[in-house]
């Protein structure tokens, strides 16, 4: 059987389809030299610094009361400025009216560790994210959701527990895994990115914790009636209940106000952190 000649239609039809698949082949990696490399979306880095808090025993930047505290994070960038982070972070907090006027007779305070979870949306204002054509340094601003846990105990003598104590004399004992919104501002810097190299990230922050509790201090409400909480927790928790008898001073009547029932407690944390951006560059 006689072979017929391709018509010049076919053959054009065949170049035409081989150029659209040119093009759409190579349209995205000119596009991918056009932004020279992609940056790499994980981060992993430490935070050091100083936590506080703020509620019924600390109603202001109290210096003595700073604590040394820590934390882990890992950092997955999502884009040019958006990010998670979810971070494991170890805060100490006290407070006390010793030295204040108002309620220095109370002779009240605590001390507590917070051991918290955290997961955090990172909004850089500036790009910084995905891409090494980004800038090298950026505000940026971060709100999530916090797990935590704490004890408090008595700031003197940490024997003391004063959950176990009642000293409220509550009908039930509050949870201490408690939910908190953390809050956040923060200026970074990132190190210049080598081709197939990572990328040290340095930053300076500070995350606040508002929590939805009233108990970490232990002080929320009134005073019991002394002798009832003698007569059914024993005298010691009596007396750190009323924590002003230790000193010698007379007992509060039941009912006296303790604390401030619409004060939520807060705990916060100044610092730097320092994170290293795992970078898989593409080669131009």
């Amino acid at each position: 059987m006689e072979n017929k000649p391709v018509s010049s239609f076919n053959r054009n039809k065949r170049i035409r389809i081989f150029l659209i698949w040119c093009f759409l082949t190579f349209t995205p990696f000119r596009t991918l030299v056009a932004q020279k490399y992609f940056s790499g979306r994980n981060e992993f880095g430490i935070v050091a610094g100083v936590s506080n808090y703020y509620g019924d025993l600390s109603q202001g930047q109290n210096i003595k009361h700073f604590h040394p505290s820590v934390g882990i994070y890992q950092k997955y960038n999502l884009n040019n400025y958006f990010s998670f982070r979810n971070q494991l972070s170890a805060l100490t907090i006290s407070g006390t009216t010793d030295g204040n006027k108002d309620y220095e007779y109370q002779n009240l305070n605590f001390k507590t560790d917070i051991y918290e979870f955290s997961s955090m949306l990172n909004f850089d204002f500036h790009k910084f994210g995905t891409n090494v054509n980004n800038g090298n340094k950026t505000p940026y601003f971060l709100i999530g959701l916090s797990v935590f846990r704490f004890d408090p105990k008595r700031l003197e003598n940490e024997d003391i527990n004063l959950r176990t104590i009642n000293s409220e004399m509550r009908p039930a004992s509050y949870n201490q895994m408690q939910l908190a919104i953390p809050i956040g501002i923060g200026y970074k810097f990132r190190s210049a990115p080598r081709r197939h190299k990572g990328a040290w990230i340095f930053g300076v922050e500070a995350i606040w914790r508002k929590t939805y509790v009233d108990y970490i201090d232990d002080v929320n409400d009134v005073y019991p009636d002394y002798k009832a909480i003698s007569d059914k927790q024993g005298n010691g928790s009596a007396q750190y209940s009323q924590a002003q008898t230790l000193n010698g001073l007379s007992k509060l009547k039941s009912g006296t106000f303790r604390g401030d029932t619409h004060l939520k407690d807060w705990y916060y944390f100044y610092g730097i952190n320092l994170s290293y951006r795992f970078t898989p560059f593409i080669c131009r």
